[in-house]
């Protein structure tokens, strides 16, 4: 009935569009660093982003719009004719109040409040449990007693041998040797003899648990006023703005037909006011001529550097003609987007003259998870045609918050869903298959460093010290923590980074959720339960030398420092540096175009899902280990005071943002530091059943209590405990655009050049 109504008042009221004008604005802020970027058109006709030689003044102005600072609040501002940035900016003080750094989006306030309530937690713990279990392993003498120790020994020889003859010296130690190493007197293996220290310890377990819950919802309470608080203090379209996805095929003007849907029968016979729509369309065809335009430019640069820097050769001028003819080729398909309905993505961006407006529409017209399914299976219908909610020719338009402009990844926006579950399959098979490298790896090292020390232990038993031998031994024990952070610092990322790009994501923000998911849980692994593994099941060295305990002690030590300490010396700055120079060096044979060189002079770009990534892996592996190593909980303290001054420096100071994040990030990432509850539980639960052959039914609970925890609602719990108001924007979309750094049509590849030639004549 609604689908039939919609459809046969469409003809008989067709609404005015309100009349406006341009405004100067800015250009985008979405310049994508480290994915492909579309051919961009400027507001000016004399900046060229494909000239060489390249004009190195523009690119410094340019580096200059493009830092980490607030624009001056002067009339007559100099801006980049590149992003449309102001050029003119005042730097923030390096102890600033990171709400100061607001007009970057919510996601950097949120993001050094998560730090502050992670480094908060720890605390926490190490109040509640760290130091009572540090003075108690302390208190043991399991390891100190030197008699027992060289006991031991000669069982773990007898042990060995008897494995030797029976298993042709595949080896596997016995758990209750200690390896005697400073480690080991700080750790659970000191207290190996002592069930009533242990039971204590057991027991606060539960009160770190309770804390921790109650601290997590003051954390979302904290969120969520950080976020209204700077929702409320910047304007932005997406203030005004709903996404409408599942939009079926027409033969008639996209726009009109959802203007009238929208204005007429999207918040129950309410009359509303939409003010501007923007499509998404198919640009497969336009990255494809794109990649040819950068293979050409390619090829120029190169008959460049062979034949001298000669642009009067008439190869040169060959290849210049075929340049521009790309080009005009690029803007030609890009118009006939417009043209051909068939390249029409069924998605649109819909503003509204208020937020208010904007919000009923939100609230008339909800969709499950489940419809968006059972519509998949179904070539995009819909079955049930009484389902709540704006049904169009059979297809129920899915109606969501939009993203911020800058937000939407224009690339894969129009990707359909099969090939989005195509694509993450096969990425998940390569992440498998990489985590499944990195176990091997460990695992040869593992192998190498217990035989090595085996090696020792048979020549100290006949009296023979091999310094050589004995050094071989102990880098090839360090070296397990040392590839573990290596691979955690250097390699992870960059993998992950490249897996996550493979899943064609629509937005910038689900990008960084997914990336910083698998590379948690990538760090996660490769730092805590590749180890686990390995040295409690397959080598069952946990507590002797060179064992899990030292192990896991060296990556707590190093895992805390290394991070920071690289980070602060920051290695891609440095490359980043001499690249620059290297080019300016050689400005004669420079071969760069001007968007290459605007690029090379900026700072290196800033990933915030990489940060995520790296405190999450933190602070799981420290609930995880612990209780058995508590000094690790003091080192990860320490780590992450130092990585959030470091990573605020650099963020000021050393970097390039080109992300406006969304909320949404910060609440998927507290959901994921939930899990220390469970991690907290199987942890403990693990290392006793191995270690003591018993299971505690404190961890059992705790289990059980972090399970619960996590299907429970948290985000609607702590909203009814901690209500916070929040208001819509008073000011119209007219009356705001004035202060929008982008729009959704100033974003879209194929409606921007055309915009922003309209604001350079009002200009």
């Amino acid at each position: 009935m609604a689908s039939r109504f919609i459809q046969n008042s469409f003809h008989q009221q067709e609404s005015q569009r309100p009349s406006r004008a341009l405004s100067e604005h800015q250009k985008s802020r979405s310049e994508k660093g480290g994915q492909k970027v579309h051919h961009k058109s400027h507001a000016s006709h004399h900046y060229n982003p494909l000239v060489i030689p390249c004009d190195w003044v523009l690119a410094e102005n340019h580096a200059k719009a493009r830092r980490v600072a607030r624009e001056l609040e002067v009339e007559n501002q100099s801006t980049c004719p590149c992003c449309g940035y102001s050029i003119e900016r005042t730097d923030l003080e390096y102890d600033c109040d990171p709400l100061e750094m607001k007009f970057l989006g919510s996601g950097f306030p949120l993001f050094y409040m998560f730090i502050k309530y992670c480094i908060f937690i720890l605390v926490e713990f190490w109040l509640l449990k760290g130091m009572f279990c540090l003075a108690t392993d302390l208190m043991g003498d399991y390891c100190y007693n030197q008699d027992k120790i060289k006991i031991q020994e000669q069982a773990h020889h007898s042990i060995h041998d008897h494995l030797n003859q029976q298993h042709h010296h595949k080896h596997k130690s016995d758990n209750s040797i200690c390896g005697g190493s400073l480690w080991h007197f700080v750790s659970l293996a000191n207290v190996y003899d002592r069930e009533d220290i242990r039971n204590l310890q057991s027991n606060l377990s539960l009160v770190v648990v309770f804390a921790n819950m109650v601290s997590f919802l003051f954390f979302r309470k904290a969120q969520r006023s950080i976020d209204i608080e700077v929702d409320e203090s910047q304007l932005t379209p997406s203030d005004y703005t709903i996404c409408v996805k599942n939009i079926p095929k027409l033969n008639e003007d996209y726009k009109e037909v959802l203007k009238n849907i929208f204005q007429n029968y999207a918040a129950d016979g309410r009359e509303l006011s939409v003010t501007k729509i923007v499509l998404v369309y198919n640009l497969d065809e336009v990255i494809e001529l794109e990649e040819a335009l950068k293979e050409m430019i390619r090829e120029k640069q190169e008959y460049l550097l062979e034949n001298g820097m000669n642009f009067t050769d008439f190869k040169v001028k060959q290849l210049d003609e075929k340049l521009e003819s790309l080009e005009q080729k690029i803007h030609q398909k890009e118009h006939e987007l417009f043209i051909n309905k068939e390249k029409f993505a069924g998605i649109a961006f819909i503003s509204f003259l208020t937020e208010e407006m904007k919000q009923l529409v939100l609230q008339h017209n909800p969709h499950t998870s489940w419809e968006r399914i059972k519509a998949f299976f179904n070539n995009g219908l819909t079955g049930d045609v009484k389902e709540k909610g704006l049904i169009f020719e059979g297809h129920k338009l899915y109606v969501e918050e939009a993203p911020e402009p800058n937000d939407v990844d224009w690339e894969f926006i129009h990707i359909q869903t099969g090939q989005k579950v195509k694509a993450r399959v096969i990425a998940w098979s390569i992440s498998i298959s990489f985590m499944a490298g990195c176990f091997f790896l460990i695992w040869f090292l593992s192998e190498l460093a217990e035989r090595m020390n085996e090696q020792v232990e048979e020549q100290e038993k006949k009296g023979i010290k091999d310094s050589l031998t004995q050094t071989i031994a102990f880098l090839t024990s360090q070296s397990i923590s040392w590839t573990v952070v290596f691979f955690n610092k250097f390699v992870i990322g960059k993998v992950y980074h490249l897996i996550v790009d493979l899943e064609k994501i629509s937005n910038k923000t689900k990008f960084n959720i997914s990336f910083a998911r698998k590379q948690s849980v990538a760090l996660f692994i490769n730092t805590a339960l590749i180890s686990l593994v390995i040295d409690f099941y397959l080598t069952g060295n946990v507590i002797g030398k060179g064992g899990f305990i030292y192990n896991e002690s060296n990556v707590f030590l190093l895992n805390a420092f290394i991070p920071p300490i690289v980070w602060f010396v920051d290695p891609w700055s440095i490359q980043k540096d001499y690249q620059r120079q290297k080019q300016q060096k050689n400005v004669k044979n420079c071969v760069l175009t001007q968007q290459e060189a605007n690029e090379i002079m900026e700072m290196p770009d800033y990933s915030q899902a990489k940060r995520y990534g790296d405190i999450m892996k933190t602070m799981w592996f420290t609930f995880f280990y612990g209780d058995i190593i508590p000094l690790g909980i003091l080192f990860s303290i320490m780590g992450l005071t130092l990585y959030y001054f470091v990573d605020k420096y650099n963020v000021l100071r050393r970097r390039t943002i080109k992300e406006s994040l969304s909320k949404h990030l910060s609440i998927e990432m507290i959901e994921m530091l939930e899990l220390i509850i469970i991690f907290t539980g199987i942890g403990n639960t693990v290392v006793s059943s191995i270690l003591f052959g018993e299971v505690k039914w404190q961890d059992f609970i705790i289990i059980i209590i972090g399970v619960v925890y996590i299907l429970l609602p948290m985000e609607d719990i702590s909203s009814v405990l901690f209500p916070l108001e929040q208001k819509d924007e008073v000011q119209t979309y007219y009356e705001a655009e004035e202060y929008f750094n982008t729009d959704y049509d100033r974003e879209n590849p194929v409606t921007r050049r055309e915009i922003l030639h309209e604001i350079a004549k009002k200009k």
